[in-house]
């Protein structure tokens, strides 16, 4: 019997390569892909893809139930914000009255004792799946390389980034194929905790890799935290949630998470293929 995913939050930069990578696996009937969906745009991808648009709303709760009845395995990317404790919370506990199988969450990378707010509320998270009794495997990616397009000035040629020290980066990409990879075999990850960092690199030597890429000179910009703050409130993050992320930033910068530059081979392991490297991920995003 083929076995029905349920993918909410699929419409990002993870999203969409999710949506790519298991398109052949919809169209071959090896899975079922329905698409939550409550935005025109979002049913257009679904369309696009084959796949079965529902409407689903993570602020309308009450709906939940029956958006998710049918299916096996719900893939769960929350928005991030302080609400995605209690989306977490509600989706998980119609899941369970839906007779779903597995959850396939988006959480984020950090030592289990993290004293950081930004990183545990994610952990809170993960606790109520597993108390739920629902099967689960959790993905922790830490930096998106994705993001240091938005933080990129191309006419400027400036990066702006509160950092300075390494951290570990993995392409959205790789994540999706990862992902793609425990839903086309729930069993086979359960249980699993899987991290996803997959090179270190500090601001200046992306800028440096821009630098090669581009042939123009580029340069870190620290953005003052009000700046970093004020960008953040703007694209809807409560001033609690937005200023866990500046500390915890900051914290990084002074090199109190010792973590933050770890790296590992989950890729390969889970999706069977190597990382994409970063200088490789911004040749391809900016020379496209």
């Amino acid at each position: 019997m083929t076995a029905t995913v349920f993918l909410i939050g699929a419409t990002g930069h993870v999203g969409e390569a999710l949506l790519d990578e298991l398109a052949p696996d919809h169209a071959a009937g090896r899975l079922i892909i329905k698409m939550g969906t409550r935005s025109p745009h979002g049913r257009a991808m679904a369309a696009a893809r084959g796949f079965v648009a529902v409407d689903f709303d993570l602020d309308r709760p009450e709906t939940f139930e029956a958006a998710l009845r049918g299916a096996d395995t719900v893939f769960l990317l929350r928005p991030y914000t302080l609400r995605q404790l209690m989306h977490g919370k509600l989706v998980t506990d119609a899941a369970r009255r839906a007779g779903v199988t597995t959850i396939v969450d988006i959480s984020a990378f950090g030592r289990p004792d993290t004293p950081w707010p930004i990183i545990g509320w994610n952990f809170l998270v993960e606790a109520y799946i597993e108390r739920s009794g629902i099967g689960y495997t959790h993905l922790r990616p830490n930096y998106f390389m994705d993001n240091i397009l938005v933080q990129l000035n191309p006419v400027t040629h400036t990066l702006f980034n509160r950092l300075r020290a390494p951290v570990s980066w993995i392409a959205a990409a790789d994540i999706a194929a990862v992902a793609a990879a425990v839903l086309r075999d729930p069993g086979a990850h359960a249980g699993k905790t899987y991290p996803l960092a997959s090179e270190a690199a500090s601001p200046d030597e992306i800028a440096a890799m821009l630098t090669e890429i581009t042939g123009h000179q580029h340069e870190v910009i620290i953005p003052a935290a009000e700046t970093m703050l004020e960008r953040l409130r703007a694209q809807g993050r409560e001033p609690e949630y937005a200023q866990a992320l500046v500390d915890y930033v900051d914290a990084v910068a002074r090199g109190e998470v010792q973590e933050a530059a770890d790296v590992f081979d989950t890729v390969a392991l889970v999706a069977g293929r190597p990382a994409i490297r970063f200088k490789d991920f911004l040749r391809q995003k900016l020379q496209t």
